[in-house]
């Protein structure tokens, strides 16, 4: 007769039962994970586009008021006053200034929810599951 000893691990496991609505948190929690990783790209861009709007703000800072300035339109480059062209950079540095606040406003909400239902999972589940990132 082969007989094995237990060990702590092995005595301390218990069935679980997987509910619907378990399943239901844990795949919302997947989604979330996998939004986080999507937003955080995208406030990279934004970032990196901010940050390449105020560059060209400051080098156009240092030319010659009379000058006209190729200004990107779609596909096309106008030229454009030097004045005309810093509040159209401005405008633009504005609108994606908004567009990185809304990206850490969603990751926020969306880590609220994933600790709260981290919380819920690890208290029903212990070591039987893995939500960490």
């Amino acid at each position: 007769m082969n007989r094995r000893m237990l060990s702590r691990e092995d005595e301390s496991t218990t069935e679980v039962t997987v509910t619907r609505e378990d399943q239901d948190h844990i795949n919302k929690f997947s989604t979330l994970h996998q939004k986080q990783g999507l937003l955080k790209d995208e406030l990279e861009k934004k970032s990196q586009e901010k940050e390449y709007i105020e560059d060209v703000s400051n080098e156009l800072e240092l030319a010659d008021e009379d000058d006209l300035i190729p200004y990107k339109i779609g596909d096309s480059f106008l030229h454009l006053p030097l004045e005309e062209v810093m509040q159209l950079l401005e405008a633009n540095k504005e609108e994606v200034g908004k567009e990185v606040k809304e990206i850490v406003e969603k990751m926020g909400a969306n880590e609220r929810v994933m600790s709260g239902l981290k919380v819920e999972l690890y208290s029903k589940f212990g070591k039987a599951i893995n939500l960490e990132v």
